[in-house]
């Protein structure tokens, strides 16, 4: 593999004019050059795209802001990575930010790399919406041993990856980056390499976090996992009706005892 690849970075969005900002500035700020940035807007109301064209300069026609309609965030996801002309690819959420060496990292695995089935996945923080840490998810090689999700905005995959295992399936309103991690992870071809540091720190707050998607999850999640056969109908329904019992407790609980919980299950 190439010992400077290029990393295509995607941003789908939509009213994100709160949080933008820290995104692109996180994307700006990379001790790695040898990358092209996406940001995907699919008709934001709000000063959105402003605030990004804000930055074209700063980033030296590295930066590329696309208007067009989609009917869901996955149906952006796709567009966007439709649209990359990097090595390998990362997908960040419009509310997330990335560590300053994130695409040093990445690239370093990828010119060590003896394929181009290549998915580098890094550890990723939860922070609070004022960007205080709660907890580290650890990523461990037992989790890529039994095929498991991983945290997906701290996954890169290689744009050879998606060629083969295409894009995401927009059947799915909140599931489909599950859904592809389970095809790229079912794939013997595809090579899986875990790398120890903080890639992406994700806010609180997103869809996966809102009560009211609990059913939506639940019914999401089960038939994904049927259909990558993950268990009995009994062993699915049961393990994602504790999940949806979770995220009730979860709403209720105070912030620094979700923490001490999550510090002891990623410990």
């Amino acid at each position: 593999m190439t010992n400077n690849p290029k990393i295509s970075i995607v941003t789908a969005c939509l009213n994100s004019a709160k949080t933008i900002r820290h995104t692109i500035e996180s994307v700006l700020n990379q001790t790695y050059g040898n990358y092209e940035y996406i940001i995907k807007d699919g008709g934001s109301k709000d000063d959105t795209v402003a605030i990004a064209k804000e930055y074209e300069e700063a980033f030296g026609g590295k930066l590329r802001i696309v208007h067009q309609k989609d009917k869901c965030m996955y149906e952006a996801m796709n567009q966007g990575i439709s649209m990359c002309t990097g090595d390998i690819i990362g997908i960040i959420n419009s509310d997330d930010y990335y560590s300053p060496d994130t695409l040093e990292n990445v690239a370093a695995i990828y010119g060590q790399s003896d394929t181009d089935m290549l998915v580098v996945i890094g550890d990723m923080e939860r922070v609070s919406e004022t960007g205080e840490l709660i907890h580290r998810y650890r990523f461990t090689q037992k989790m890529v041993d039994n095929k498991s999700c991983f945290g997906h905005p701290s996954m890169f995959a290689a744009k050879a990856v998606y060629d083969k295992i295409g894009l995401y399936d927009t059947s799915y309103s909140l599931a489909a980056d599950g859904d592809w991690q389970y095809r790229a992870m079912e794939d013997e071809e595809v090579k899986v390499v875990l790398c120890p540091k903080v890639f992406n720190h994700m806010r609180e707050g997103g869809a996966s976090d809102m009560p009211k998607y609990k059913w939506k999850w639940f019914k999401e999640r089960s038939r994904m996992q049927l259909e990558h056969n993950r268990g009995s109908k009994a062993e699915i329904y049961a393990r994602e009706f504790w999940k949806v019992v979770k995220t009730d407790i979860k709403a209720i609980i105070p912030e620094k005892w979700k923490s001490k919980a999550y510090k002891m299950r990623y410990r």
